[in-house]
């Protein structure tokens, strides 16, 4: 028997495989690290790629906002921040002159114990913090259009400030190619009417985009609404198909985040044989499989690698449940899978409605089966998926309808680039 272990919160979902399927494993090897993070980080911050380093772009009568991501990032957060803090005090600016702007985009706010694991106890309790809010007008400000016409509504906190610093992750993501550099603004602290725009056809690419980045509609509107929010320093972690954190990038917004686009393809661009049966895939634990919105990450690279009506598994723990309400609604109240793609062209984005159409994506293509035991088969029967407490459970409900020859498992689907060779 082969055996199978992916990761599944904070723990994992093991599973046996008879001998006589093929598994086509995509876990690349994990490349070692030589020096810590701190010393990684501070050679970038020493390094800026087109700006002057931040101690030196930044005066004492500086008023201050560091965008940071929200509770559903993973990322070396608290280690960046301090070295950026370290670097304002430098250049004499004093905390009251600093405020953290949680990046939510569309998501919740973070709770009080998330925003310290972000900002790490020593800032959270120092600091002015601030979770944005998509859909509070009154908080939003236009700044104008984008050269493709799209209007830039965001968090007049960044409009209101001297220097503007942005925080984040360089990673695979399935709508801008890479996470990290614009997406702090677009659509980490723009509002609804902006969002509606961006994350609707035509701008929203109806297929996944892992690793399409230039030309890409999504990257270039968010680089341009970005550049209009005149951020003048980013910092940002890079990773690994592992969530290992290799290198940092800072400086100007646009040459940082190409640097580190360029270091992540390097490492997550995955050269893989060719199609099939049924499709295994993990986000990668906690805190990417934190609810069923998140995990859909995982299941935008499975898409791209199955045959005709395949099987697609996803193991993810889900332990905030859906993770948003209109997601949920409209997986039980469209009467068909079509009827969401349909619903989705028709009205556009709103909070949470694209993972549905994402979804529906995914299910016109073949079964979706979700591993999870938070929550109900019930629950995930009305809203159109299907229900496994274990993978071994779903590797049989799978094989009991349809044989396979081949099963490919990505036990860290969120950060690959899959590039098929047939």
């Amino acid at each position: 028997m082969q055996m199978l272990r992916l990761p599944y919160g904070d723990g994992y979902q093991t599973a046996e495989i008879d001998d006589s399927i093929k598994i086509q494993m995509i876990d690349p090897p994990i490349h070692p690290v030589t020096k810590s993070l701190e010393e990684l980080l501070e050679y970038a911050m020493e390094h800026p790629y087109g700006t002057p380093t931040l101690e030196n772009l930044a005066k004492p009568n500086d008023t201050v906002v560091i965008v940071m991501n929200d509770h559903t990032r993973p990322g070396p957060n608290p280690l960046i921040l301090s070295a950026i803090m370290k670097r304002l005090e430098h250049a004499g600016i004093p905390d009251e002159n600093i405020t953290i702007l949680f990046a939510t985009g569309s998501h919740r706010a973070p709770t009080p114990e998330e925003a310290i694991r972000i900002m790490g106890e020593e800032y959270y309790h120092r600091l002015k913090s601030v979770a944005h809010n998509c859909k509070d007008d009154d908080a939003m400000v236009c700044i104008g259009n984008t050269s493709e016409g799209v209007p830039v509504y965001v968090n007049r906190l960044i409009t209101e400030c001297s220097l503007l610093i942005t925080t984040g992750l360089v990673a695979p993501i399935h709508t801008a190619g890479y996470s990290g550099g614009r997406k702090s603004i677009l659509p980490g602290v723009a509002g609804l009417k902006t969002l509606h725009i961006h994350h609707s056809f035509p701008v929203y690419q109806y297929e996944p985009a892992m690793g399409f980045i230039y030309g890409n509609p999504f990257h270039e509107i968010a680089l341009n609404a970005a550049r209009k929010a005149n951020v003048r320093f980013i910092v940002n972690a890079v990773q690994d198909p592992h969530k290992q954190f290799f290198n940092f990038v800072a400086g100007d917004l646009a040459e940082a985040h190409a640097a580190g686009v360029a270091m992540c393809k390097e490492v997550s661009e995955i050269s893989i044989e060719e199609r099939g049966d049924i499709i295994i895939a993990s986000p990668g634990g906690f805190p990417r499989d934190i609810d069923l919105y998140q995990s859909q990450k995982a299941l935008s690279v499975a898409e791209l690698l199955g045959n005709e009506n395949c099987t697609f598994i996803i193991v993810a723990e889900c332990r905030d449940g859906f993770g948003e309400k209109t997601f949920h609604q409209w997986m039980v109240e469209c009467p068909t899978i079509q009827s969401i793609i349909d619903r989705y062209a028709k009205e556009g984005f709103n909070v949470g409605n694209n993972k549905a159409f994402n979804y529906a994506r995914a299910l016109k293509k073949g079964r979706v089966i979700i591993v999870t035991d938070k929550i109900s088969k019930n629950e995930l029967e009305e809203a159109k998926l299907e229900s496994a407490a274990t993978l071994q459970k779903a590797i049989e409900m799978s094989l009991s309808k349809h044989p396979a020859n081949i099963i490919t498992v990505l036990p860290q689907a969120a950060n690959i680039i899959p590039v098929l060779k047939k």
